[in-house]
């Protein structure tokens, strides 16, 4: 794990650890060096101009320190500052500028047309308010060049605090930010302008906070449930899927594709009579099995599985409300609620759930929050109302959006990077419920089945975002994804990615 901070925060420890005897041009060399060896693997000295934007603060003096790597590397670089000759500039970042102009580096002030990769190392986390001046035009020249943009620490034009943006912030290709991610990164609209955002340990030390929790792949990796060499479909346990309708019949199937992609022995779907035939034999890896509607006698025996997933296009009606009334009075192996098994929950089937003898995790989106706890649509109304859910229902939740958030009984939150806008498709809720239930089968608890299967929905979905737009993309091209996310996290490669696939390559 990582824990996010504020700018001001972030500032504070940057200068605690300077005065603890780590001075701030060794940071700053680290950070330019880490930001230089990415930008390497992704382009060439044959393919052209590397374009540094450059600001007069400690970001700027970043950018210099990747400008002169770059030169050694053999790079063509030119630095395009957003300050004259004259101006107010940190002491490090004139350091830094004047080492790179002593290794030979250029600095230009005519504007550039062409660059095989730009640089924007211009404001980094001290931005508020709105671009102006030399920045803005230097903003708008670097999104001009149509180039990989690597940004430092922070896009241009990004708040750090908040997630606004300026009308004319940078959308970089990839972001490179230390220590810990900044907070407006992680909220919208600035997490859609960060591209794939790689963390660099540079020497700050960020304290641990139980509601900062940020998933790195390295602690997802550490999330994946065991895998005995000797197992057979019992060692991964057996899901029970009750889903579907005849308006939905799609529903249950996602789900247990999600179910099965995530490693579970067994996935039995248990739908309404009325809709089994469309279901029944579309997943030749399942059983599926049918209930009468309402009627909770027909339902299956519980003992026999080793988790329940209840809701995914059932319909918000009384069949729905007896049945969830009926699995939360009598039975009492771990259960996942989605969907419409959290649209009809009242007062008093809360009650049951708080009171339910097995693990319990829900999986609510926005709407469904808000119909469970009145809340409002600001995202800090929602996260509180998310978190008081968790403790209220004793249950683990995680609140689908961008960022996805999980939330545990104890109090804890964890946030979620990955995942992009391609996941706003019906279908999408029901794969990630079904990977909750395939994970909790194989022996996770809740909490952890959720975070895993949050991080690897959304690194699915990123993948497939490198491949093709993320426009595209349909649940079922989720599933097929599953599991090269997961084989991404087995590998253990890039541990320092915190968010989206790197999409860039060497070339």
């Amino acid at each position: 794990m990582t824990f996010w901070q504020t700018p001001s925060e972030i500032s504070e420890l940057d200068k605690k650890t300077i005065s603890s005897g780590t001075p701030g041009l060794v940071l700053m060399e680290r950070a330019g060096k880490a930001v230089s060896e990415i930008v390497s693997s992704m382009t060439s000295p044959v393919d052209g101009t590397v374009v540094v934007y450059a600001g007069p603060g400690n970001n700027g003096g970043d950018g210099f320190v990747t400008a002169r790597f770059l030169l050694n590397k053999g790079y063509r670089v030119i630095v395009r500052p957003s300050f004259g000759s004259s101006s107010k500039i940190s002491d490090d970042c004139r350091v830094n500028m004047d080492s790179y102009i002593f290794a030979g580096g250029i600095i230009s002030h005519e504007p550039q047309s062409s660059a095989s990769i730009a640089v924007d190392a211009l404001l980094g986390v001290g931005f508020t308010g709105n671009l102006r001046g030399g920045t803005l035009d230097l903003a708008v020249e670097c999104t001009g060049l149509n180039a990989p943009i690597v940004s430092i620490d922070m896009p241009t034009g990004v708040d750090g605090l908040t997630g606004q943006c300026d009308r004319s912030a940078i959308k970089a290709k990839v972001t490179v930010t230390f220590a810990a991610p900044k907070l407006g990164l992680l909220l919208p609209p600035g997490c859609g302008m960060c591209g794939s955002l790689i963390l660099e340990n540079i020497g700050i030390h960020v304290p641990e906070n139980s509601l900062r929790r940020v998933l790195t792949r390295k602690h997802a990796r550490k999330l994946l449930p065991e895998r005995p060499v000797d197992s057979h479909k019992g060692t991964f346990g057996k899901v029970l899927i009750l889903a579907g309708s005849e308006k939905m019949p799609g529903a249950p199937q996602m789900a247990a594709m999600g179910a099965l992609r995530c490693g579970c022995g067994l996935v039995e779907m248990c739908v309404p009579l009325p809709a089994s035939t469309a279901i029944a034999g579309r997943i030749p890896e399942t059983l599926c099995t049918y209930f009468l509607p309402g009627d909770v006698t027909s339902l299956p025996d519980p003992r026999d599985y080793t988790v329940a997933l209840i809701g995914p296009g059932m319909g918000m009606n009384g069949s729905t409300e007896r049945i969830l009334r009926h699995v939360l009075g009598t039975w009492n192996i771990p259960i996942v609620l989605d969907a419409d098994a959290l649209n009809v929950i009242d007062s008093t089937i809360a009650d049951m759930l708080r009171s339910y003898p097995g693990e319990a995790a829900i999986t609510p989106h926005p709407g469904e929050l808000k119909r469970l706890t009145g809340c409002g649509d600001d995202l800090n109304a929602r996260y509180a109302a998310a978190e008081k859910t968790a403790k209220a229902l004793n249950c683990s939740v995680l609140l689908k959006g961008k960022p996805t958030l999980v939330f545990s009984r104890e109090g804890d939150r964890t946030t979620i990077p990955t995942g992009n806008h391609g996941l706003a498709t019906g279908g999408s809720g029901d794969v990630l419920a079904g990977m909750v239930a395939g994970i909790m089968a194989q022996g996770s608890r809740g909490i952890d089945a959720l975070i895993l299967a949050g991080y690897v929905h959304g690194l699915a979905a990123d993948l497939l975002a490198g491949e093709t737009s993320a426009r595209s993309i349909i649940p079922s091209d989720v599933t097929e994804r599953i599991g090269k996310a997961i084989a991404v996290i087995e590998e253990g490669k890039n541990d320092s990615l915190l968010s989206g696939n790197p999409y860039w390559t060497r070339h």
